[in-house]
């Protein structure tokens, strides 16, 4: 039996890796926090305006921030009438994290398919 060898050249391999590492690093955190101020309730504009990247980490700088994206507002609201639903801003009724990791995951799959 004869044996068989096999000679890679990695060099485009590497490159790829390189673009997608590339990606994620810089590209990723702009994606998300646009997506992720695009699906803030907007009614004052308080949590857009407050809604900042720290090194590649979305932050809410609002102390209701996790009320709006988990859906923890009273169910029905205490004062006033329509600004919730199921205890989600009526804005935002999917919250503001889920929409965003979708929208990153899309547009993941999406440019990993074009690297070559």
């Amino acid at each position: 039996m004869d044996k068989v060898t096999f000679i890679v050249n990695d060099k485009l391999f590497r490159k790829q890796i390189r673009k997608i590492e590339n990606y994620v690093d810089r590209k990723i955190p702009k994606i998300a926090l646009k997506e992720y101020k695009k699906n803030t309730p907007k009614d004052s504009g308080n949590a857009r305006r407050k809604t900042k990247l720290f090194n590649r980490t979305i932050r809410g700088n609002y102390g209701y921030a996790g009320v709006l994206d988990d859906g923890l507002f009273p169910n029905p609201p205490k004062e006033g009438k329509g600004k919730t639903s199921g205890g989600f801003s009526t804005q935002a009724p999917q919250g503001m994290t889920k929409p965003t990791v979708k929208e990153i995951e899309k547009q993941f799959r999406a440019f990993i398919k074009r690297v070559r």
